[in-house]
């Protein structure tokens, strides 16, 4: 049976995650037919006891499996190492990203599943499809950003090509993905991060969708937070930009473009130049003008191609 692992970052969420442990193993488990569910709570030695509650839930649940975090590195961080760790001990064959507070729904789970069953290598949750939503409590001033923000990722990301199109909801944090062929493939490590916070998921997205997931979205109706306080970074829509700005520049197809567009340049520059100077140069000769533009031409295309 293929293995699922649920990756939860927390900190400070002593008051939330045994709740949430708990309405997954008793209510959304037994829903789950084909696949083995585990899951992995990251946490950013939390003060509050966070992890102790999760070691006490480990004991009465075998599928639940903590990893400790020296400090509090960031929401990215806390999912990169949940995925090595997810991939290399536990034995993932599907990861899930999902939230400690239950904003992401957990019935979520055995729907994206079944999709997965239906061989998709990438869901994500949308709030922005048909049956999606986002707080009505947000108000107008979240509700414009969560909007802008994603707008902006997407043409960030992915402009003009056909991805552009295809993801509404590139800042959603309810994923799961195939580890075979892509989660495997992608370059976990720190270095390569733009960011090791929330804006994170972007880049990954871009890189997955690169590697060729196939990929669906289904409807998600983002719920609003109970308890606690939002761990989102307060620079997050700067990073989020800088983020998605640095994952477009340095793919290939944008370097190529880039290169190709800087040849282009200096080429037509050459030739332009060129084609003055050799104006010039063969206006002495009593030729017509006619046969001067073509040797000034000719000459100039010549030193151009050079």
């Amino acid at each position: 049976m293929q293995i699922a692992v649920i990756v939860i970052p927390t900190y400070n969420e002593a008051e939330v995650i045994g709740k949430t442990i708990d309405y997954l193993c008793t209510k959304t488990f037994p829903a789950i037919k084909n696949f083995q569910p585990k899951i992995l709570v990251v946490d950013g030695n939390s003060p509050d006891g966070t992890g102790k509650v999760v070691t006490q839930k480990s004991k009465q649940y075998p599928n639940i499996f903590l990893l400790t975090e020296t400090s509090k590195d960031g929401l990215g961080a806390a999912y990169l190492k949940g995925f090595k760790y997810a991939m290399e001990k536990l034995g993932a064959d599907f990861v899930f990203e999902f939230d400690s507070d239950l904003q992401h729904p957990p019935e979520m789970i055995p729907l994206m599943l079944a999709e997965i069953e239906n061989g998709y290598d990438y869901v994500i949750g949308s709030r922005k499809i048909k049956g999606g939503s986002s707080p009505k409590e947000w108000g107008i001033k979240r509700l414009f950003f969560s909007e802008a923000g994603g707008l902006t990722a997407r043409l960030l990301l992915f402009f003009p090509f056909k991805n552009f199109w295809r993801v509404t909801d590139p800042t959603t944090g309810l994923k799961v993905t195939r580890v075979k062929g892509f989660l495997d493939r992608l370059d976990l490590n720190f270095s390569h991060l733009h960011t090791k916070g929330f804006a994170y998921k972007m880049q990954l997205l871009f890189e997955t969708l690169k590697l060729g997931a196939k990929y669906k979205e289904v409807p998600l109706k983002f719920q609003l937070r109970t308890t606690g306080v939002s761990k989102i970074e307060g620079n997050a829509i700067i990073d989020g930009i800088r983020v998605c700005f640095l994952t477009r520049w340095y793919d290939d197809v944008t370097q190529k473009f880039l290169k190709f567009g800087v040849v282009g340049g200096f080429g037509f520059l050459i030739n332009l130049f060129g084609l003055k100077f050799f104006n010039g140069v063969y206006k002495r000769f009593p030729w017509e003008i006619g046969i001067i533009n073509f040797f000034a031409n000719a000459t100039a295309s010549e030193i151009a191609i050079v």
